[in-house]
């Protein structure tokens, strides 16, 4: 077999020049940044967009994925099962003509919300359109009494919520408020079928307000009054039904092939849990995330890690739960331990497009700490359309897609590569399996060599998430057969999934070399690899042996991979 890669050393530019070298400590090397060197040519951050009925149209999505999107977020909760069908359509046509475009596949990751359904207040005395003012300092009464159900006043609010009066004297709710911030609400006294409370912060109120209650356990089943089903006896005609319990948002997840599942609200294992069993044996493939917006969730956080496949963190609906002033230390304390764990870990950034400036420091020190994903929040319904009548709000929202990528890129440019390669817990720690020895080996051969990126080969995607928690300098090029693996790739950072669909060869060297070869045009395709540059494969000698057992050292040619069979 003839290697296009045997090429001479001694035309290796980059055995000849000389690097500058790694600074010893964070200091100096903030300190000898240049500020105009070019930001990285290839985003290793994951983008996530939420698609909804504002950016349904597939040519819309196709131009948000060509500014960066990386992750389709999909929220259940306001849309019917039909509305949903009609979306996920849409978003893998967009993806259709863009992979048509790129020619290759493009791997888009989808990830869902569910929940039950949220508490609510009842209607107001004087109909739905009614709006009522609660007076900070003064005191309400919510009562659970379904004879209040439909005339609620300034003095009393019915509450939908079975287990009211087992709140506790001091408990904080907050309700939705039709003015700006939320409504706070502290327990002064708790009787027998309503509670008392003091309006710490006011606002006004219409019928059907959410309710949420902060810092107060609740039982898995407390909003999923349906008796539990597991995803394999739900009928086909329960995925036509309004979507009210979380046993119909997960069969929904597993009949259309989504990749994530995102939990809000999480405060312990048994939430992940219970969402895993409703899973269960056809849905095992999906990840699931658990989200961190309350302070019994962050208390729970090293349970949570470990129990779920990624975290997410919203902070402001976290900061209803945690003084502002502590956000910053909540999310260093998630993203460090999701890092040291090696799960992802996705964060929810604000990108102002009247203001993009101030949003620039907030994205790029979310880089910094580790962020595997950032969640863009899009606005649709700017107030400039008031004034400008030709302001294309999906052209602003594609600019903010690519500012945040442009941030991202700056960002990834400076991060401060420690003076011994990658994680040092991970490299110190004893290697009980044959697949992170393999993956920690590769990891210091391509620092130690300069490798520009390493290719891999994976099924699962278990060789390359290994990778990834190894924090190489370089990209990870992970080439799989399985669409699901190529998508869920997309959570973890630095890792750009490659879909091999190729017919199969008919010995395992050459469909190894064959995968290899997509690989290594893919990498030149998008200038990741040049002639002369190192990169490390990682791969199996065997076919099925269930784990990566090789890990060569190669240099990439200015010709196209031959291969000789």
């Amino acid at each position: 077999m003839s290697l296009p890669w045997h090429i001479p050393l001694e035309s290796l530019p980059s055995l000849k020049e000389k690097e500058a070298p790694i600074e010893a400590t964070l200091l100096k090397h903030y300190c000898n940044l240049n500020i105009h060197e070019n930001p990285c040519e290839e985003l290793q951050t994951g983008l996530m967009c939420e698609i909804g009925m504002n950016n349904r149209e597939p040519a819309v999505i196709q131009r948000l994925i060509a500014s960066g999107m990386t992750v389709a977020r999909l929220s259940l909760r306001d849309l019917e099962p039909e509305s949903c069908s009609h979306l996920i359509q849409s978003i893998r046509q967009a993806v259709y003509n863009y992979s048509a475009e790129l020619e290759y596949v493009y791997p888009l990751a989808l990830i869902v919300d569910v929940r039950g359904p949220d508490i609510t207040t009842g209607d107001l005395k004087g109909g739905p359109k009614t709006m009522v003012e609660l007076i900070q300092n003064e005191t309400i009464r919510l009562t659970a009494d379904p004879s209040w159900r439909e005339c609620g006043t300034t003095e009393c609010v019915y509450i939908g919520y079975d287990h009211l009066t087992d709140l506790q004297h001091g408990d904080i709710l907050f309700i939705d408020s039709l003015s700006s911030g939320k409504i706070k609400l502290i327990i002064l006294a708790v009787g027998d079928d309503s509670i008392e409370c003091k309006i710490a912060i006011g606002g006004t109120i219409g019928a059907k307000m959410t309710v949420r209650l902060s810092k107060v356990p609740r039982e898995c089943d407390s909003t999923n009054k349906k008796d539990h089903e597991s995803a394999d006896s739900i009928s086909p005609d329960s995925l036509q039904q309004p979507f009210e319990y979380t046993e119909d948002q997960i069969a929904w997840a597993i009949a259309f092939d989504i990749d994530a599942v995102l939990v809000p609200n999480s405060q312990t294992a048994q939430d992940i849990r219970h969402v895993r069993s409703i899973l269960s044996e056809k849905g095992k493939h999906i990840l699931v995330f658990a989200c961190i917006d309350s302070v019994l969730g962050l208390d729970n956080i090293d349970q949570l890690v470990t129990e779920a496949d990624g975290i997410f963190i919203d902070r402001c609906i976290l900061s209803t739960d945690l003084p502002v002033e502590k956000i910053f230390i909540a999310q260093k304390v998630i993203v460090s331990k999701c890092n040291n764990a090696g799960k992802p870990c996705i964060c929810k950034a604000v990108i102002n497009e009247q203001i993009p400036t101030l949003c620039v420091t907030d994205i790029a020190n979310l880089v910094l700490d580790g962020a595997d994903v950032l969640s863009l929040e899009l606005h649709y319904d700017s107030p400039l359309t008031k004034f400008a009548p030709s302001y294309d709000v999906v052209r602003m929202a594609e600019q903010c897609i690519a500012a945040a990528a442009v941030i991202c890129r700056q960002a990834e440019r400076i991060l401060w590569q420690p003076k011994i390669y990658g994680n040092l817990e991970l490299m110190q720690s004893p290697l009980e399996e044959p697949t992170k020895a393999i993956c920690v080996s590769a990891v210091e051969l391509a620092t130690r060599s300069r490798s520009v990126v390493i290719i891999c080969l994976t099924n699962s995607g278990r060789t390359a998430k290994m990778l990834s928690h190894a924090k190489p300098a370089c990209s990870i090029v992970a080439v799989t057969r399985t669409c699901h693996t190529a998508r869920q790739l997309r959570f973890w950072r630095g890792v750009r999934a490659m879909h091999y669909f190729e017919a199969a060869k008919s010995s395992w060297i050459l469909e190894v070399e064959s995968r290899i070869h997509a690989a290594l045009d893919y990498c030149k395709a998008k200038r990741i690899l040049r002639a002369g540059d190192a990169y490390v494969v990682v791969t199996s000698l065997r076919r099925g042996v269930g784990y990566c057992d090789s890990v060569r050292l190669l240099y990439a040619s200015a010709r196209d991979t031959i291969l000789v069979e």
